[in-house]
């Protein structure tokens, strides 16, 4: 989570106009991923996810390792368990550094004393090595969280490179080829993130670039706090430039995003009715670019951030809750074809984003900013749904308003 003053001399203030991708991908169960700390508990939500990132579920290393050399993994197994009973990926974060390991044991951080220090490489080396082989390739591995920001991580870019090659390295020689090691998540809105986020990828361990060690690169696309979810498509498309060519041929995951944040509570607030959008239009705009996952962050959210899942006693789906299950259901399966945005006339910025199942398109139309507009459906259009829920059976050609819910019209190819 990300946690730091912001400081407007280096912030993205455009919006992207989001491409289409150069090839068609589908958008399997684990594109939807959730923070949910009740996992340590053996509860995961019911909203329709197929991946879940254990972080903030008291699974850290400082959690796990208490007394020098002793593992405790009850916490972690439980976590583990009710992630593949529901069917869910689990992805381990495998920070922050237990004091008596660290090499600057008072450097400050979210976490207590020591948690942001490079830890020495040995323990390191045997905590890692512990969780390969407990849990094989039936988890995801991502070495840090946000080590682009003080609050987790005080060590430099060589160091977290070193970390990352020792950690991938003995992944794979106990877990085997399949294991999937996932680079540290990075928040990129701030141009000092951005440069350390640059400088980690250009980084060599024994003379090999950090994208051999790992299968996966991370960024948490959280956009500035005024800003909506297309300017986090601005800062994927960095998340894809930036990198070399080697890690450019890797998956890229959306580890983290929600809205509003300003560095700590309380985030900027916005309507139900928005928030329910924002959730929408996260899911359609990260389905229909290079991102393969997304990490809502997070399910029971306090005052960090603006766009709710869940009612603050968790027992009901708010709004934007139900949208995400809405949502999941436009999108599940499908093979995202792209988005397109009118840069011009009178439908200027309104987005379409295509999806093909079969022999059916679903185009997902939206227009983030301003009054609503009306566009005209395809011509073989049998259907449009809301994020109410509602479908409208209706043939042929006709006006749909468009504002910033997103729609769904179904046509024949």
């Amino acid at each position: 989570m990300l946690l730091v003053p912001l400081l407007a001399a280096g912030l993205f203030l455009s919006l992207l106009t989001f491409a289409a991708p150069a090839e068609a991908k589908r958008v399997d169960p684990a594109f939807f991923g959730m923070h949910d700390t009740r996992i340590s508990g053996g509860t995961v939500t019911t909203l329709p996810i197929g991946s879940v990132r254990l972080w903030d579920t008291g699974t850290a290393w400082r959690d796990i390792e208490k007394r020098k050399g002793r593992f405790n993994l009850g916490t972690l197994r439980t976590a583990v368990r009710t992630a593949r009973e529901a069917g869910v990926r689990p992805m381990v974060v495998l920070g922050q550094t237990p004091r008596f390991h660290a090499t600057k044991p008072n450097a400050p951080g979210a976490y207590g004393r020591g948690a942001t220090s490079m830890p020495r490489l040995g323990p390191w080396k045997r905590y890692v090595a512990k969780l390969a082989q407990t849990f094989g390739t039936t988890v995801d591995y991502q070495i840090w969280n946000e080590p682009n920001v003080v609050n987790y991580w005080t060590g430099s870019v060589s160091q977290m490179a070193l970390l990352t090659a020792t950690a991938g390295t003995t992944i794979e020689r106990i877990a085997g080829r399949k294991a999937v090691v996932v680079a540290p998540s990075f928040p990129l809105r701030l141009t000092s993130q951005q440069a350390w986020y640059r400088a980690f990828w250009h980084a060599t361990v024994g003379g090999r670039g950090v994208a051999r060690f790992v299968d996966v690169v991370s960024a948490n696309l959280y956009p500035l706090e005024h800003q909506a979810p297309e300017a986090s498509m601005k800062l994927a498309s960095f998340a894809r430039r930036a990198v070399p060519e080697a890690a450019r041929r890797k998956p890229l995951w959306n580890t983290e995003i929600n809205y509003g944040l300003r560095g700590g509570p309380p985030a900027k607030q916005i309507s139900t009715r928005k928030q329910a959008a924002y959730v929408a239009r996260t899911l359609v705009l990260n389905a229909a670019s290079p991102v393969r996952r997304v990490y809502w962050y997070a399910w029971g959210l306090g005052a960090i951030a603006n766009t709710h899942l869940v009612t603050p006693d968790g027992t009901k789906l708010t709004r934007a809750g139900r949208a995400w299950g809405v949502t999941a259901t436009w999108l599940s399966g499908v093979d995202a074809q792209g988005c397109t945005q009118k840069s011009r006339g009178r439908l200027q910025g309104v987005y379409t984003c295509a999806f093909h199942e079969g022999d059916e398109v679903r185009r997902v139309y939206w227009k983030p900013r301003g009054s609503a507009v009306d566009i005209a459906t395809p011509r073989t259009t049998h259907s449009w749904s809301t994020l109410s829920g509602a479908t409208t059976e209706r043939s042929g050609r006709f006006a749909l308003r468009v504002g910033q819910a997103p729609v769904m019209v179904s046509s024949r190819r």
